[in-house]
């Protein structure tokens, strides 16, 4: 990724850095905002602490992990290295990065829908709504 950054091939519009080997993507305010904001409403809900992170690996076999800009993992969930299983997710929250993205609106679904991920929030700050998504199967 260094070589690719430091040949400015990163694609048009994105934004990277190589820190101690890691790719970090910043957010924007109105992500973190936000993204801090559904935290709170989750922990205030009484969600142990321990169940709830954001930017964390989750593991999706056969398919690109993701890290999903928040996560309630299940009760009885296990800790694989830095990550977690997709099998081990009851929730996932994501913060769209700009309108109608198409990631969080379209890929995320059907992702999150084939692996049986319970409730699925899209928390858009542009639009000021939330959409709960529930009732998973194969498309979505």
């Amino acid at each position: 990724m260094s070589e690719l950054i430091e040949r400015d091939a990163v694609p048009e519009g994105y934004k990277v850095e190589v820190f101690d080997g890691r790719v970090m993507t910043p957010r924007t305010p109105e992500q973190d905002w936000t993204a801090s904001d559904v935290r709170d409403a989750v922990k205030a809900s009484g969600v142990a602490r321990e169940r709830v992170f954001g930017d964390v690996l989750i593991i999706f076999p056969g398919e690109n992990d993701a890290a999903p800009d928040l996560t309630i993992a299940g009760i009885d969930a296990e800790r694989r290295g830095d990550g977690y299983s997709c099998l081990d997710v009851l929730t996932v929250v994501e913060v769209p990065s700009e309108p109608e993205d198409e990631k969080d609106y379209v890929r995320d679904v059907q992702k999150y829908g084939r692996f049986g991920i319970g409730f699925y929030l899209v928390a858009d700050p542009f639009k000021a709504v939330v959409t709960v998504m529930s009732e998973p199967h194969g498309s979505g």
